[in-house]
């Protein structure tokens, strides 16, 4: 009898310990468990940063969106709360989508990926010659080796783009190199070229293209690339926000100067959209190009976007490290897992799009902040995947990286302040009056900067963009922060032969008063 309960205690302390180490291995992994501690970890991230504006995340397991919500504030000034309707700019998230759209017309033959570039800009006579060798495919994965800046940066910030302006800029702005053709480097211009061919080949916006081919078959209602569409729907869409780096309001969140409008939104990086319908657009690339039970884009077409053609590196967690880049999407791995994304920002936006084919998840976040909200972003993406991984450590892991980031936060803002400070320290260095320096500078490939003079100082402005100058340190010249939240640059003013000022020079390039 004695053998008997010796026998029936050591069998139920094995039992008790083999149920502890299981239950210490595996927890439970059903949705309401995850969205109460999704939730609650979203929640501590806003607490601990007061700062950030609004954040809207989508979490898609198993082909359905299990978590969707929206936090924080829209538009702080109006006191308008973010929602799961409410529109985030995507920023080059969009190359997803333009990108599977040449999927598809190079499916039907309307522009192969395999053609030259040339053969589909009629009428353009480059100043410097494109080889043949340049095809679709290489601007869709960055390896096209062109460059132009102007273009760039026409579309994605000024919104100067009259078509015969852009036609020339193109024209004559368009370089290239022979040592890095076939090599990776990430630049919105194969994708602005890419919209360029829609126009000049199929006559087409890449706008109504990506409308008729994507948007409408996805049920994509509250996703458009017109900002002026959007405010016409009455649709709620997001102010940005950037840390200011000048001024009395520097280190403090302040709302950007630099808003989106239809002239600046291009096809390397103009969709406005929902949370909601993210986690559709990644359900439809994350099954294949199944949506709702039909076949919306071929899985044939989907399988060509998320080939890799070409390696890329990635220094920005949590997806760093080596991969391949697709059409539109980055491929790597997090942890042991393969994962495909493409995260997007501009000053006063961020959004994170990623998914894990093999484990069936997906999770989507929209900011509107960059800097600190593509941090937290990223840190609430990979949260969302390591509790479906089981990751070990979890909750101890992110509160460290939660006051981590805080303290970096802080110690930025403090730095910030600081540089501003000093340079409110300095003196004027223009020898003239400010009405001397007013005026309208042009060069034709970057555009027309409009100088005002104002009671004691200077308004810029390129297009959209518009600042403020403060001094700078030189004789004749000025420092601007054209992009809300930069470092600023600097304006140079040059006189002529008759002593007044004729010209100016602004990132290496002369603008010649009007």
């Amino acid at each position: 009898m004695k053998k008997a309960i010796v026998i029936l205690l050591v069998v139920l302390l094995l039992n008790s310990a083999t149920q502890f180490l299981f239950a210490q291995t595996l927890r439970p992994a059903s949705e309401k468990d995850f969205n109460t501690a999704f939730d609650a970890q979203i929640q501590k991230t806003m607490r601990t940063f007061p700062d950030l504006p609004g954040i809207a995340i989508v979490v898609i397991k198993d082909d359905r969106p299990i978590f969707v919500r929206a936090y924080g504030m829209a538009d702080k000034e109006a006191g308008i709360k973010a929602d799961s309707d409410t529109l985030f700019y995507t920023g080059s998230s969009t190359k997803s989508f333009t990108a599977l759209v040449a999927a598809m017309l190079d499916q039907e033959g309307k522009i192969k990926l395999s053609d030259p570039v040339t053969k589909y800009t009629p009428g353009i006579r480059f100043k410097n010659e494109i080889p043949d060798k340049v095809t679709i495919r290489d601007l869709l994965t960055h390896t096209s080796g062109l460059r132009n800046g102007p273009l760039v940066n026409r579309l994605a910030f000024t919104g100067q783009i009259d078509q015969r302006e852009l036609d020339h800029v193109f024209a004559e702005g368009t370089t290239f190199s022979d040592a890095n053709f076939g090599k990776y480097q990430y630049t919105n211009l194969g994708y602005n070229i890419y919209g360029l061919a829609l126009h000049y080949h199929l006559k087409k916006k890449w706008q109504g293209v990506l409308q008729e081919r994507i948007f409408t078959p996805a049920g994509l209602k509250h996703t458009t690339a017109y900002v002026s569409k959007a405010r016409a729907k009455k649709f709620k869409i997001v102010a940005p926000y950037v840390i200011s780096t000048d001024g009395a309001d520097a280190g403090k969140m302040v709302r950007s100067g630099l808003e989106k409008s239809d002239e600046n939104m291009q096809s390397a990086g103009g969709i406005f959209m929902s949370i909601s319908d993210l986690g559709r657009w990644l359900n439809l690339n994350m099954n294949g190009g199944m949506l709702d039970g039909k076949q919306v884009v071929p899985a044939d077409v989907i399988r060509k976007a998320q080939t890799g053609y070409t390696k890329s590196t990635r220094n920005e967690p949590p997806f760093s490290g080596d991969g391949e880049y697709g059409l539109g999407w980055q491929i790597g791995k997090y942890r042991n897992e393969k994962v495909v994304y493409h995260h997007g920002g501009y000053p006063g936006y961020r959004s994170h799009v990623s998914f894990m084919p093999e484990t069936k998840v997906a999770v989507g976040v929209l900011v509107n902040n960059d800097t600190l909200g593509g941090r937290l972003a990223d840190m609430l993406a990979a949260y969302a995947y390591d509790w479906w991984l089981q990751t070990e450590n979890l909750e101890a892991d992110y509160a460290k990286q939660l006051q981590e980031t805080l303290t970096a936060f802080e110690n930025r803002k403090q730095g910030i302040a600081a540089e501003a400070a000093q340079r409110a320290k300095r003196e004027w260095q223009l020898t003239k009056p400010f009405i001397d320096y007013a005026g309208k500078y042009r060069n034709d490939l970057l555009g027309t900067i409009e100088i005002t003079a104002k009671e004691k100082a200077l308004a810029v402005r390129l297009g959209n963009m518009y600042t403020v100058a403060t001094p700078f340190t030189d004789k004749d010249t000025i420092r601007v922060v054209m992009l809300p939240g930069g470092n600023g640059e600097v304006i140079g003013f040059i006189k002529d032969a008759e002593g007044k000022f004729g010209s100016l020079s602004y990132g290496g390039f002369t603008f010649t008063k009007l």
